[in-house]
C-alpha cells in the first residue's frame, strides 16, 4: 500500500511539472562580452535543482570519507566488547556449573582483551580461589581493573574468603571489618564472619552472630539453636583454665541453655578440670533432668564429688523412669564401687550386662571382682572384655 502511494505521488508530480513547462515560456540571459548565454527557464531550473543535488551529495561523500576511520574504530570497540561479553557470559556459565577451571580461562581470555570490565577480574578470581589457586586470586583481587569504588564489596568479600580458606581467619576478619564500613552488614558477609570467628576460635562472639542470621531467614530456628549450642560448648571448654572467666560466661547462659545436653557436656568438663567436681555433677544432673542423655549418664559418674552417697542417691531416682537403660546402670555400678558398696555395684553391673554385653561394663565388673580380691572373676570377665572389644573393632574396620 506504501509503494501504491509513493508511485502515484511521483506521478502527480511528473505530470504536475511537466504541465508547468509548458505554461512557462520564460528564458534566463547570462551577458558576459563578448559572450551571450540564453537559456529557458525550465532548463535552469532544472539546472540549479541538479546542481543543488551534486553539490550536497558530493558534501555528505566528503563528510563520510573524513568520519571513516572513526567509524572503523568504533566498529572495532564495539567487536571487542562483543568478544569480552561473550567470553565473560561462558566464565560465568562455567563457573555456576562447577567447571571453576574452564570459568578462570574463559574470564582471563576477557580480561586479554582491551576494554573488558573489571568484573571480569573477580570472575576469574572466584574461580582460582576454587581451585585453591592462591597467588592467582590474589593477583586479580590486587589488580588495577578491581579497584573501581563499585567493586569494592565483592572484592572485599573474595579476599576475606581467600583468606579463610588459607587458616587466615584474623586477616578475613580484619577484611570484613573494613567491608561492613563500606557498605555495612549483608547476609553473606555475616556468615563469612561466622566462619572466620570459628576458625579464630572467639566462639564467644558467635551467638549473636547466629541471632542475626536466623533474623535474615539464613539459618532455621533448629540449625540456629544447634549453632548457639556449639559455639556455647567450644567457650566453655576453651575456659578449662581460667575459672573466673568459666563462672562468668557460665553465669551469663540462660537457664533452658544450661541444660543443653552439648553445652552442659562442655561446661561439666571445664569445671571437672577445675576440679569441681560437685559443681560438674550439678550440671549434668539438671541436664538430665529435662533432657534424658544416656553418656550425659557416664560423665556424671566419672564426677568425683565429695559425697558419692548423695551423688549416688541422686543417680538411683532416674531408675524410674529409666531402668532399662544399661548405661545407667553401669553408671550406678561405678558410683557404688567409689561409695565403697561392693554387693550393689555387682548387682548393678551384671543387671547392665543383661540388657547390653558391652566391655566397658564388663572390664568395669573385672576391676571390682579384682579389688574385691576374686581374682577369678576378674581375669574371665576381663577377658570377655577383650572378646568384645576385638571384635567391636573388627566390624568397624
Amino acid at each position: 500500500m506504501r509503494i501504491l502511494f509513493w508511485f502515484l505521488l511521483l506521478a502527480a508530480a511528473a505530470v504536475g511539472v511537466a504541465l508547468a513547462a509548458k505554461v512557462v515560456n520564460g528564458y534566463v540571459l547570462f551577458v558576459a562580452p563578448p559572450y551571450r548565454v540564453e537559456l529557458s527557464l525550465n532548463l535552469m531550473l532544472l539546472l540549479v535543482i541538479g546542481g543543488f543535488v551534486g553539490g550536497y551529495a558530493l558534501l555528505r561523500l566528503a563528510l563520510r570519507m573524513a568520519a571513516l576511520p572513526r567509524d572503523v574504530r568504533e566498529l572495532r570497540r564495539r567487536q571487542r566488547e562483543a568478544r569480552a561479553r561473550a567470553k565473560l557470559d561462558a566464565a560465568i556459565v562455567a563457573l555456576l556449573e562447577g567447571r571453576y577451571g574452564k570459568a578462570r580461562q574463559f574470564a582471563e581470555e576477557s580480561l586479554a582483551i582491551p576494554g573488558a570490565p573489571g568484573f571480569v577480574a573477580l570472575v576469574a578470581a572466584r574461580a582460582a580461589l576454587d581451585t585453591r589457586d592462591f597467588a592467582t586470586a590474589e593477583a586479580h583481587l590486587t589488580g588495577t581493573a578491581v579497584q573501581a569504588s563499585s567493586l569494592t564489596v565483592p572484592r572485599l568479600m573474595l579476599d576475606a574468603e581467600m583468606h579463610l580458606e588459607q587458616g587466615q581467619p584474623l586477616e578475613a576478619l580484619a577484611k570484613l571489618q573494613t567491608l561492613k564500613k563500606e557498605a555495612g552488614s549483608h547476609t553473606a558477609a555475616l556468615r563469612l564472619e561466622l566462619r572466620a570467628l570459628q576458625g579464630a576460635g572467639r566462639y564467644g562472639e558467635i551467638p549473636a552472630l547466629v541471632d542475626q542470621l536466623v533474623r535474615r531467614k539464613a539459618y532455621g530456628a533448629q540449625e540456629g539453636d544447634y549453632l548457639r549450642a556449639a559455639a556455647h560448648a567450644e567457650e566453655l571448654e576453651a575456659r578449662s583454665h581460667d575459672p573466673a572467666g568459666l563462672r562468668t560466661y557460665w553465669s551469663k547462659l540462660s537457664d533452658a541453655e544450661q541444660r543443653l545436653p552439648k553445652i552442659a557436656r562442655a561446661a561439666a568438663k571445664s569445671f571437672a578440670v577445675l576440679g569441681g567436681d560437685r559443681e560438674a555433677a550439678d550440671i549434668l544432673a539438671r541436664s538430665l533432668e529435662r533432657h534424658w542423655t544416656p553418656d550425659l549418664v557416664t560423665q556424671y559418674a566419672d564426677c568425683s564429688a565429695p559425697e558419692p552417697t548423695k551423688q549416688l542417691a541422686e543417680a538411683e531416682r532416674w531408675l524410674t523412669a529409666h531402668g532399662d537403660d544399661p548405661l545407667l546402670l553401669r553408671a550406678l555400678g561405678t558410683l557404688c564401687v567409689r561409695a565403697q558398696l561392693w554387693g550393689k555395684a555387682q548387682t548393678y553391673f551384671e543387671a547392665s550386662l543383661a540388657l547390653e554385653d558391652a566391655y566397658e561394663t564388663r572390664v568395669a565388673l573385672g576391676e571390682l571382682f579384682a579389688q574385691i580380691g576374686r581374682t577369678d572373676g576378674a581375669n574371665a570377665q576381663l577377658a570377655a572384655a577383650l572378646k568384645l572389644a576385638l571384635a567391636e573393632l573388627r566390624s568397624r574396620a
